[in-house]
């Protein structure tokens, strides 16, 4: 967890930071070198947050194309708080634990890693809007299928698809499939550059940490591995016996408290399947390879080549299974 941008708020402060209720913009980033990135962008992007009265929060993109709106859900989570007597933590669909702070009725800080994310309170927002945002996260949640399906035109804003059903109809769609594949192939690229730019504030986030966090984290994992459960579990693994997924589901719990961003900043680099977070999970426990075929009922020519994809999908080059290994080690 970062130090870096730390601040304390009152308990006043803390105490209304259990009330996100509303919508939220990202208002602006600074990252640790001071530079600063203001929203809406010059392309008219900015993310948006709906916090519910039950917890739950909706989180969408929303781009700007001339007089319309596109809308790119996100995610459907929780979201909770974590108090102690110096800091808040804002937790989001269980994974996300970060600082929070806010500074008054409309603007509240987090400090996600090395990064300080400003968000504002809109009191824009209509409430048809609201909900139909609500419907279209959730709707993508149940049917997602691939990337393209992400981006949906606001319905509120698409009176001439409505009211045609002729030429102008077909048209109108046919540019609409235009500007998403333009928006699909801006998406790619724009990925690639948040991969480089995770990658980079990974390395960085590692070269500055502070000494005594990286002995209490070590201090840390010297009790996982000399735990109960972690012999427990290699004397499974050990004996060849196939792991279930209901041992892999214990394991990633016990693995968040150890390395809170590890499952994040994988799923942020690379959409990973099933197979693939497991064979990271196990690699970040100290399982050797050819136990973890074994584990996982594959081969281990297997896992070796899902190790250099790995590397290759995330750092855009060839490289070694050993290489992902060590990368892994890091996160």
């Amino acid at each position: 967890m970062s130090l870096s941008f730390f601040q304390c708020c009152s308990y006043n402060e803390k105490e209304k930071g259990n009330d996100l209720q509303g919508v939220w913009m990202l208002k602006k980033i600074i990252f640790p070198t001071g530079y600063e990135v203001d929203y809406p962008n010059s392309r008219g992007y900015v993310r948006c947050k709906i916090y519910d009265a039950d917890s739950s929060f909706y989180q969408v993109e929303l781009l700007s194309v001339g007089n319309e709106t596109i809308i790119v859900p996100l995610e459907l989570e929780r979201y909770t708080f974590i108090h102690d007597v110096t800091d808040t933590l804002l937790v989001e669909n269980g994974r996300y634990m970060r600082h929070f702070c806010l500074t008054s009725d409309t603007t509240y800080t987090v400090f996600n890693n090395l990064e300080q994310e400003i968000w504002v309170k809109s009191n824009d927002m209509t409430e048809n809007r609201k909900e139909e945002i609500r419907t279209i996260v959730k709707r993508n949640i149940e049917t997602y299928e691939d990337d393209i399906k992400n981006f949906v035109f606001s319905t509120s804003e698409r009176k001439l698809e409505r009211k045609s059903r002729n030429l102008l109809f077909v048209i109108a769609n046919l540019v609409l499939l235009a500007i998403l594949l333009a928006l699909y192939m801006r998406s790619v690229i724009k990925k690639n550059k948040v991969i480089k730019r995770e990658l980079e504030l990974i390395e960085e986030q590692n070269r500055l940490r502070p000494q005594p966090v990286i002995q209490a984290m070590r201090q840390v994992e010297q009790e996982f591995f000399s735990s109960d459960y972690y012999h427990a579990l290699r004397g499974k693994i050990e004996s060849g016996e196939v792991l279930k997924q209901e041992d892999l589901d214990e394991l990633e719990q016990h693995i968040k408290p150890l390395y809170p961003n590890f499952s994040t900043r994988l799923h942020s680099l690379y959409s990973m399947s099933v197979h693939e977070y497991q064979v990271c999970l196990l690699l970040k426990i100290n399982i050797s390879p050819s136990q973890i075929a074994s584990a996982l009922c594959r081969e281990v020519s297997s896992i070796s080549s899902t190790r250099s994809r790995l590397y290759s999908k995330v750092f855009g080059k060839k490289g070694s299974s050993k290489e992902w290994d060590a990368f892994i080690a890091t996160l």
